[in-house]
């Protein structure tokens, strides 16, 4: 903000790393329970379609000024070993808490577990939502719905980083795109789902 960066342009790339976010989602469940990408790949790859030509958009509709500050620093470090035990210790913590709270108080614990979790790190969320269980038994009629939740949270907080970050224009240009890509994916998650209506019984 303090550099006057275009907002259009900025919220464009926002949207453009919405892709990443969909795709790492796939990535996430082929390796923890690799049978959820049956129901996950129509709903994350059409996310990341709309969120990639959005985010395109926008960034073609305003340049974006360049800045000296972008430019990366020839001494800086490109990997840290505390930052990624940090990041390993986030991950194991966020699955533990989630799976305490599906213990605890069950379908309603793995929602409420998966949204705190989810302003953390979406696939830290995700992937602790996906362990419990493959899709179609009896443990994982809840999970859907604890995704679905994740991808809203995950929304909402980007949209709350946006506005502290980058002021109103930021944050109004970003909208859009972010709803219409989010409930996107919610809804083609819920259409997939033949266990829905049966989520929170």
């Amino acid at each position: 903000r303090s550099e006057g960066a275009a907002p259009r342009s900025m919220a464009g790339s926002a949207l453009l790393s919405c892709v990443a976010t969909q795709l790492q989602l796939l990535a996430v469940a082929a390796t923890v329970q690799p049978h959820w990408l049956e129901m996950l790949w129509l709903p994350a790859l059409s996310g990341a379609c709309v969120a990639g030509v959005w985010g395109w958009v926008l960034v073609r509709s305003e340049p974006a000024p360049q800045s000296a500050a972008s430019a990366a620093s020839d001494g800086e470090r490109m990997f840290s070993l505390r930052s990624a035990l940090m990041v390993a210790g986030l991950l194991t913590g966020i699955q533990s808490a989630v799976h305490a709270m599906s213990l605890w108080q069950g379908n309603a614990g793995v929602v409420a577990g998966t949204l705190v979790a989810a302003l953390v790190d979406l696939h830290a969320a995700a992937a602790a939502v996906l362990v419990v269980a493959e899709p179609g038994s009896a443990a994982a009629t809840t999970l859907p719905l604890a995704l679905s939740a994740a991808l809203a949270m995950h929304a909402v907080s980007k949209f709350v980083t946006a506005w502290l970050s980058g002021g109103r224009r930021y944050a109004a240009a970003l909208a859009p795109g972010l709803l219409v890509h989010t409930a996107m994916v919610i809804a083609l998650l819920v259409a997939t789902d033949g266990n829905w209506r049966r989520l929170m019984q």
